[in-house]
């Protein structure tokens, strides 16, 4: 044992005499030895004569002298006494271990390591496309919290001496931008709503997701801030945001959906699967083969056998500025310099005059309740033109001043209320609803329209037969009207 203190005590066990005990030869020796931390005491016995016995009571009184007072292992004594094993090593007394105090931790409200779980589906196949790398968080949410170190027990060793505990370490959060503390200083939240990161062991939110492409690394990407990829966007895979989707490489047959904008620097191949969706507006160099919606407007070089959906409009510009093949609908305005072609499909440019429309239904009513409000009108002018006229009948009847009072009072209360139901007729009246002009809804060519392109303006339609050129389209009302350009229609 290390570091140990090893004492030595001659007990002699002899008779009642005096003077006999002083001429007797002591019969066998205690030695004892105490552990480095105090805490076991150890027992050999040294026989002197080996007929020997050794009580129980001597040894006790042995670590007493020794000033052994805690833990003292009386029934493993006497036990070692009765059998005679006085050869061997007996542990006499164990003192109390401390225990000590337990670290403080962090516990992580997302999984901070960087391995992929990968995903089975139902046929046995591993789904390499739905990898969850994104971490969604809003703001409040709790990133990671302090699990507070906890206190220990003191010990006492074989002295009756108090052993004190180790206390457990302390923790503290490493963080970084966009996530703030508690008052307690136990929770760490995330001050915005983004992508909860976890990078050379520090905890921070970023509103903004970059990845350099989207494929079998990266997975679907799904994300409540904007999105920015430096590459590409391969086939199969989905992009959903809240916020800006902007890819730098192009967009194979993928699904792009967003809250905001979509801005594609290189274009979009569809490959007749894929798809966009925003409620902002859509920019990307040229579109082909995909279905695209916007509520907004949709910017682009080239349209090709696409169906392009714009709440607002369909801008092309660029060299080619062509719309070739496919639907493309809006509500205001399709502004291209090529549409179709001699030896394309079909093409299919439609300005649905939703809005117009719901416009002119509002126009139509408001002028029925105005005709109804105007004869309402005469009919509480009237009755005020003979409200007038009894008081003037009470004025000068014979009535007493008391009488006359009370009529005219109740003429004269009757006539406010009238007066304000008329105030507020005359409001209604004054009340104008935008009007929108139905030219302002046009398709504008600024080069060449060729034939089999058809056009559906609002309720009416028409089939190119011969190709036009520098010309604007749109519903007069009546029919659809195609005129040439003036500088104003080329100003968006």
């Amino acid at each position: 044992m290390d570091n140990t203190n090893t004492n030595n005590q001659n007990l002699n066990i002899t008779g009642d005499s005096p003077d006999i005990f002083q001429d007797e030869q002591p019969k066998y020796k205690i030695n004892h030895l105490v552990s480095a931390n105090k805490l076991k005491v150890y027992i050999r016995i040294e026989l002197l004569d080996q007929k020997a016995e050794v009580d129980y009571e001597d040894i006790l009184s042995y670590l007493a002298e020794q000033n052994i007072v805690y833990g003292i292992r009386e029934e493993e004594i006497k036990c070692y006494c009765g059998r005679k094993e006085y050869s061997k090593e007996l542990i006499a007394a164990v003192g109390k271990e401390p225990i000590n105090g337990i670290d403080a931790r962090i516990v992580y409200g997302f999984d901070t390591s960087k391995e992929k779980k990968l995903k089975e589906n139902a046929d046995g196949t591993i789904d390499f496309r739905n990898l969850d790398n994104v971490i969604n968080v809003t703001k409040g949410t709790v990133l990671c919290h302090i699990i507070p170190a906890q206190d220990g027990e003191n010990g006492i060793d074989v002295y009756g001496e108090t052993v004190p505990y180790k206390r457990g370490n302390n923790a503290s959060f490493n963080y970084g931008n966009n996530t703030y503390i508690s008052n307690d200083g136990l929770f760490l939240f995330a001050g915005i709503d983004g992508c909860a990161e976890f990078k050379n062991d520090k905890v921070f939110v970023e509103n903004i997701y970059r990845v350099n492409h989207v494929d079998n690394t990266t997975g679907n990407i799904d994300f409540i801030g904007s999105v920015v990829i430096n590459g590409d966007v391969k086939e199969g895979f989905s992009v959903n945001a809240k916020g800006d989707i902007k890819i730098r490489g192009m967009v194979e047959g993928a699904y792009i959906k967003s809250d905001s904008d979509v801005v594609i620097s290189k274009g979009m191949n569809g490959m007749g699967k894929g798809s966009i969706y925003a409620k902002g507006n859509i920019t990307s160099k040229y579109i082909e083969n995909a279905s695209i919606e916007s509520e907004k407007s949709v910017f682009a070089e080239a349209l090709i056998n696409s169906n392009v959906v714009a709440g607002d409009s369909i801008i092309l510009r660029g060299t080619s500025s062509a719309i070739i093949g496919g639907t493309s609908q809006a509500e205001n305005i399709i502004y291209a310099k090529t549409v179709g072609g001699r030896t394309n499909p079909e093409t299919n440019l439609i300005i649905t005059l939703a809005k117009y429309q719901a416009e002119q239904k509002l126009i139509d009513a408001k002028k029925r309740l105005n005709y109804q409000l105007e004869k309402e009108l005469i009919v509480k002018n009237n009755e005020i033109r003979e409200i007038d006229e009894k008081i003037d009948l009470i004025l000068n009847s014979s009535l007493d001043n008391d009488n006359k009072n009370s009529v005219q009072k109740q003429l004269l209360f009757m006539k406010i209320k009238i007066n304000n139901e008329i105030y507020e007729i005359k409001r209604q009246l004054t009340e104008i609803i935008p009007t929108d002009n139905i030219a302002d809804h046009k398709i504008i060519c600024k080069g060449i329209m060729y034939s089999n392109t058809r056009l559906t303006i609002g309720w009416m339609k028409y089939r190119v037969r011969q190709d036009i050129s520098y010309s604007k389209m749109y519903n007069d009302g009546n029919d659809i009207s195609i005129v040439p350009l003036n500088p104003a229609d080329l100003e968006l």
